[in-house]
């Protein structure tokens, strides 16, 4: 049972047999069938002839064969072969028999049926001297050929004019040739089905062996990949198209499992580094204020710049668990029918005393009514990232525009679009495909006076998608960047 279980070309290859047997078991039992009842029809047509012929000759003296005159010379094997003739009136006693030593059976419910129907068959067997009938049903007679087997006919026969002579005429013909005929049949197709089922066995087991041969090379190369051997693709040569498209798949899911495999390791060595590096500069500063005494002056600005760093560091652990919840499938709890313009007038006057330090000027436009179905914390950390990177990234004298409207996605949802513009220093057309990798950051952002991590952007990526919606930015450098987040809403 395991075996069948475990072995997919075993069980093709048995269902396969399994269907052909019982297709060929078909075919030969309808030939068999077709045959013995072709004969049955053939017998019972001379048995009709016979009735047609015998009524017309119908003799005075009663010594009717069937039209055939016996002689004393007749051996006993051609009186077996001749046909039989008996008449028998409504009560079943005989008026007439063509051979006194063998006399056929009488059914009173036969002689009804052909008193009704104009005629009825049956079978009997040949006993020595006699003729026994025979319970099993009509359909097995032709499995007698051991016996010496008579088909019989019911005729209604009028006595040739003579009233006193009028009964049922009983005719039989020996079948036992036919029945000898059908076991010969039988046999035969037996063997050539035992014959045929043992080849198309055999092909099948071949076949389905040789069918997944290439799927035996495919799992053989994909257990030998592992972390460390990810950039291996399966090379196979195969012709089918389904096992064609399976090595398609399975080299697209390890091109994807190398570049999380990649992304993951340079998350890790990027984490690793912008942590030590505010760890490090903690690790400095106490030891340098350690080694000897110092003003209390020197000791609160050491702290205010330790401060600083652990301020750094607290950011970016809260941006790394983010990521992480994002990672394990968070699922934002939504708020229905918020409104728009209530959400990002807030996240405008938070930022609004870094606008006027930097000396940038933001503008906000929102169309009335736009509300969506979101999580409000969420997305004031997302506008508020994007208002943030502008703000700082804009030189002083510059401005940020903050526009949302109501705007169908190229499949017709509704939904509505905030964009963030800004006049600032732009991001470099080879920096703009890996601008929402984890710890990126264009050249122009990477002092630590900017301070930043490189997660910003992740997370609003992560925030947008599980909102159902859309970011991409446009940008060019020295002329700007326009930040396009399409959110999905409720017509």
């Amino acid at each position: 049972m395991g075996l069948w279980r475990n072995s997919l070309p075993l069980r093709l290859a048995i269902t396969t047999g399994g269907i052909f047997a019982c297709v060929l078991i078909t075919i030969v039992i309808a030939a068999y069938a077709t045959t013995a009842h072709l004969l049955q029809n053939g017998t019972d047509s001379a048995l009709r002839t016979l009735a047609q012929s015998t009524a017309a000759v119908w003799p005075a003296d009663n010594r009717v064969d069937g039209g055939h005159e016996k002689s004393d010379e007749d051996d006993e094997n051609d009186e077996d072969n001749l046909p039989l003739v008996q008449v028998v009136d409504s009560s079943g006693n005989s008026i007439y028999r063509s051979n006194e030593h063998q006399a056929m059976p009488v059914d009173q419910e036969l002689l009804r049926q052909a008193l009704h129907k104009g005629e009825a068959f049956t079978y009997a067997i040949r006993e020595h001297d006699r003729l026994a009938g025979q319970n099993l049903p009509a359909w097995l007679s032709p499995l007698w050929p051991g016996q010496d087997g008579v088909r019989i006919m019911y005729v209604p026969f009028s006595g040739g004019g003579n009233e006193s002579r009028a009964g049922i005429l009983q005719l039989g013909l020996p079948v036992k040739e036919n029945a000898s005929l059908l076991l010969s049949l039988g046999k035969i197709m037996l063997i050539i089905s035992l014959a045929a089922l043992a080849l198309v066995s055999a092909i099948s087991v071949l076949l389905a062996w040789r069918a997944f041969r290439p799927l035996r090379r495919i799992t053989a190369i994909a257990e030998e990949i592992d972390g460390n051997t990810l950039t291996t693709r399966i090379q196979v040569d195969v012709t089918d198209k389904t096992l064609s498209r399976l090595v398609q798949v399975l080299n697209a899911m390890l091109k994807r499992l190398e570049s999380a495999f990649a992304a993951q390791a340079r998350f890790v060595n990027d984490a690793a580094h912008d942590l030590r590096t505010p760890l490090s500069a903690l690790r400095s500063e106490l030891e340098v204020t350690l080694r000897q005494t110092r003003s209390e002056v020197a000791y609160v600005e050491t702290l205010k710049s330790c401060l600083g760093e652990v301020e750094h560091l607290g950011s970016l652990t809260n941006n790394l668990l983010t990521m992480a919840k994002f990672d394990s499938g968070l699922r934002l709890e939504m708020e229905p029918a918020l409104p728009l313009a209530v959400l990002l007038q807030r996240v405008n006057r938070e930022l609004g005393s870094l606008a006027v330090q930097n000396e940038v000027a933001v503008t906000l436009e929102v169309e009335k009514d736009l509300s969506l179905d979101c999580n409000p914390l969420a997305l004031e950390r997302l506008f508020g990232n994007l208002i943030h990177n502008s703000l700082r990234y804009t030189p002083a004298g510059g401005t940020v525009e903050l526009c949302a409207r109501a705007k169908l996605n190229p499949g017709g949802g509704a939904g509505v679009e905030i964009t963030v513009t800004d006049t600032g220093i732009g991001i470099s057309s080879k920096d703009l495909p890996y601008i929402f990798d984890r710890f990126y950051r264009a050249d122009s952002a990477r002092s630590r006076d900017q301070g930043g991590s490189g997660l910003g952007l992740s997370i609003c990526r992560s925030i947008v998608e599980s909102h159902a919606g859309t970011i991409a930015i446009i940008s060019e450098q020295h002329k700007g960047t326009c930040v396009r987040v399409w959110l999905p809403c409720k017509q």
